[in-house]
């Protein structure tokens, strides 16, 4: 019977045991992209209990990027910073990774060739006009995404994570909602599945065969005309065979379409509400593990209670991922391990750190009071 103290290996990256750290958006970056003291603290306070940790998503590009501080790895020059955040979190015992992104039409405001970058023209934001990108264009930001996770290699992280999830760009190609392309680009799961596998494909053959590669993808999207679960598990089983080793199951919890002076776009968010069940994603997640036959990394609110053990015990899920959890106490991980949940510091899902993240201002949290750029989201 698995527990969460057991080791798993994916493609040789050794994790010492099944609890990660996802990447969670903190907007410490500098506006060139380069990882901050702030950033090196967030990461030293949080990654001496957990397995593995996957550093918050990293632009491939600078017009790609979430927030104005989100860390890049577009150029050579942000390479020292990266492999001092690797080396933190490497020492403190956690094996690391690093997602790469490209943000589309869900990016902030700035300027470059791929700002807006879309496959449909779907707008996500009212100050962001979204660029249908041609095969030309596509061609380019595959081999941008390449680049980055050579970087990622070279900056010492022990695998790299491409973001496939959450309605950016690869995302957006993903689902029938935001894909309406009538190119090689769309149709259905298959077919839009083409920009996620040419760049899985792309990374694969920079970094080599024992390089470990992750994916994040939504498993459901809960939104009319989204993605769904039968989509989700045929495009695991593409990502499979493309050469990813472990599969980052996520979703959208939450849409709805919203209008300001006559435009209209998609707010999405992968946050499950308070009225939402700890733990829902967790069957969706067993489904894509059987399907493709990968690890798998589970989240949705699995810092509660004893379901992080429940859900590695009792279904075929090798990594349970606790976010939120993680900003409200870093020693979330380590208490849960021990078997002292009741100690914890509990998040209070307020959103008060989704609040701030879209506010482009520095994570904030209700609860703890003391995270690195606190002083700087007041």
């Amino acid at each position: 019977m698995a527990t969460l103290r057991d080791e798993v290996m994916i493609n040789g990256m050794r994790l010492r045991n099944r609890i990660a750290m996802p990447p969670l958006t903190t907007n410490y970056g500098s506006p060139e992209g380069i990882v901050t003291d702030e950033i090196i603290q967030f990461y030293k306070e949080r990654s001496g209990d957990v397995g593995l940790v996957i550093v918050e998503a990293s632009a491939v590009r600078a017009d790609g990027r979430i927030l104005p501080g989100s860390l890049g790895l577009w150029e050579d020059g942000q390479l020292a910073g990266m492999a001092r955040l690797a080396d933190t979190i490497k020492k403190l015992g956690a094996a690391a990774v690093v997602q790469i992104n490209h943000a589309g039409a869900r990016g902030f405001p700035s300027s470059g060739e791929m700002q807006g970058a879309s496959p449909s023209g779907i707008a996500f934001r009212p100050d962001v006009a979204p660029l249908t990108i041609n095969p030309a264009q596509i061609e380019r930001l595959v081999a941008d995404f390449a680049d980055a996770a050579g970087r990622v290699a070279e900056a010492g992280f022990d695998g790299v994570e491409i973001h496939g999830a959450h309605f950016y760009l690869i995302s957006q190609f993903l689902s029938p909602l935001t894909n309406q392309r009538d190119d090689r680009y769309g149709g259905d799961a298959r077919a839009r599945a083409t920009f996620a596998l040419e760049v899985v494909r792309a990374a694969r053959e920079r970094l080599g065969k024992s390089y470990p590669i992750l994916f994040r993808f939504n498993a459901v999207e809960k939104v009319e005309g989204g993605q769904t679960r039968e989509d989700a598990l045929v495009v695991s089983r593409l990502l499979a065979d493309a050469g990813v080793d472990a599969l980052d199951v996520s979703l959208i919890a939450q849409s709805s379409w919203k209008e300001l002076e006559d435009q209209r776009f998609l707010v999405a968010s992968s946050a499950f509400s308070k009225k939402q069940p700890a733990g829902a994603n967790v069957a969706l997640t067993a489904e894509v593990k059987e399907a493709a036959g990968l690890p798998v990394i589970a989240v949705g609110k699995l810092g509660e209670g004893d379901l992080a053990g429940e859900s590695v015990r009792d279904l075929p899920i090798d990594i349970v991922a606790i976010g939120r959890q993680m900003i409200a106490d870093p020693d979330a991980a380590g208490k849960i391990l021990a078997g002292k949940s009741r100690e914890i510091v509990r998040c209070e899902e307020c959103m008060t750190c989704f609040a701030a993240i879209w506010s482009e201002k520095p994570l904030a949290c209700k609860v703890n009071k003391s995270l690195p750029g606190a002083a700087r989201s007041a």
